[in-house]
């Protein structure tokens, strides 16, 4: 009698504890799973840093952009392309003072 009765209690208890462990699975794979909250925060800091580093980038094409404009020959500027020249090419204009330090 004792056994059939510790039967019936075990057949009503597994309905509640299966439903306790479908919920403790979905709740655990919502936090730590591919798609749960810490893999959202950390896809949000790689999206921060990535908009930093766009951010930096637009800065440099844009720096390059109008060191282009100036090389364009409707605004062409001949001090610009003369000194360009001189630091690319490692020279200087004979009246140019050149002043030579030591590291």
């Amino acid at each position: 009698m004792a056994n059939t009765a510790i039967k019936r209690r075990a057949r009503h208890m597994i309905g509640p504890m299966l439903g306790c462990l479908l919920v403790a699975y979905f709740v655990y794979h919502s936090i730590q799973g591919d798609r749960g909250m810490l893999a959202w925060r950390q896809l949000d800091q790689l999206i921060t840093e990535a908009e930093v580093s766009r951010g930096s980038l637009d800065d440099r094409r844009e720096g390059l952009e109008r060191r282009v404009r100036m090389l364009r020959s409707e605004s062409l500027d001949a001090d610009m392309v003369e000194e360009q020249g001189r630091r690319l090419l490692n020279f200087s204009h004979p009246d140019d003072v050149v002043l030579l330090l030591s590291k």
